[in-house]
């Protein structure tokens, strides 16, 4: 299983020991990263790998506190971050303000460790709790109607996210073969069928996988995009072809079982003999080359996806180029 990442916060001072107090009372539970001026941390805080929290002093030079928060608040990428203010300025007035400012709390220095630790914890677990219910709601309105799977929109995400992220991932795409000669001859509500059991079918494998990095989308019709970890890549794509080629016996009758396959005609209309359909995997390995937007590795997939299926059969064929 891969390990959950530790959460990131951004701690803002001018002064470097109370920097190096907060750092050595978060780094077990946290990865902490430092500011020491309002700028660095303006800097820091739209980055690719944003913090998800951030410790913020007011007292610094050239830029206060304040403003900082005022910056990132009126900012649309930063916004939702929830910042505390740590400080010792402490009364009424100075609490209001940065409250006002739409900090989420308001620490006084000297601090109290445990006070700062659950604090910070509770604050972190909402704003957590918060995205995973954006995210959700994201998935509901992009979601396939027939499979329930995130749509386009979620899967560009997900795959801009890798890249940026630099994970070691895969990105793979699936396409049934023959699936339109099946369709012609069953009717779209046996089709149908046949991609919610290709939907299902990824589910389970992914759910007995237990890793965070796993990604299942919906393109639409008979296309499919995963997302799993390089190191288990081809265990992935032998375990879904075997299943597949398995499962998909029960949606033909017992006379094209026999023939292995069934006439039909093709898309210019002559007949032609179609075999049980089989599922064409093809894949990239993100660790291996360097993309910076989502299109590139759709093109690369595509491209690898004609070597697939022109094979024989269900078939997983991986992009081995480094650049």
């Amino acid at each position: 299983m891969i390990t959950k990442q530790k959460q990131i916060i951004l701690i803002v001072d001018d002064e470097k020991n109370n920097i190096d107090l907060l750092v050595n009372l978060l780094k077990t539970d946290y990865d902490t990263i430092a500011a020491k001026s309002g700028k660095q941390a303006l800097k820091l805080s739209n980055s690719k790998i944003p913090p998800d929290l951030i410790l913020l002093d007011i007292i610094m030079p050239e830029m206060d506190g304040y403003e900082v928060c005022q910056q990132l608040k009126s900012n649309k990428t930063t916004r939702d971050i929830p910042i505390i203010f740590i400080t010792a300025m402490c009364k009424d007035h100075d609490e209001f303000k940065g409250l006002e400012l739409g900090a989420v709390d308001y620490i006084t220095k000297p601090i109290r460790p445990a006070i700062v630790r659950a604090r910070v914890k509770s604050h972190i677990q909402r704003y957590l709790a918060l995205r995973e219910l954006e995210r959700l709601n994201q998935l509901a309105f992009d979601a396939n109607p027939s499979t329930g799977l995130p749509g386009n929109n979620s899967i560009a995400d997900a795959i801009t996210s890798a890249i940026d992220s630099q994970k070691k991932v895969c990105v793979i795409h699936a396409d049934l073969d023959h699936f339109k000669a099946f369709n012609d001859k069953y009717g779209f509500v046996r089709g149908d069928d046949v991609i919610r059991f290709t939907a299902d079918l990824f589910k389970e494998i992914f759910t007995e996988m237990k890793s965070d990095d796993a990604f299942i989308g919906h393109i639409g019709g008979d296309d499919f995009v995963v997302i799993s970890p390089s190191a288990t890549c081809q265990d992935i794509a032998d375990t879904i072809i075997k299943r597949f080629d398995h499962g998909i016996r029960q949606f033909y009758n017992a006379e094209d079982l026999s023939q292995k396959g069934i006439d039909s005609t093709d898309r210019s209309g002559e007949k032609q003999f179609f075999p049980i359909m089989s599922i064409s995997l093809s894949g990239v390995d993100l660790s291996r080359r360097q993309f910076k937007q989502y299109i590139q590795v759709n093109d690369v997939c595509t491209e690898v996806k004609k070597i697939a299926k022109s094979c024989p059969g269900s078939c997983f064929f991986m992009d081995r180029r480094k650049q």
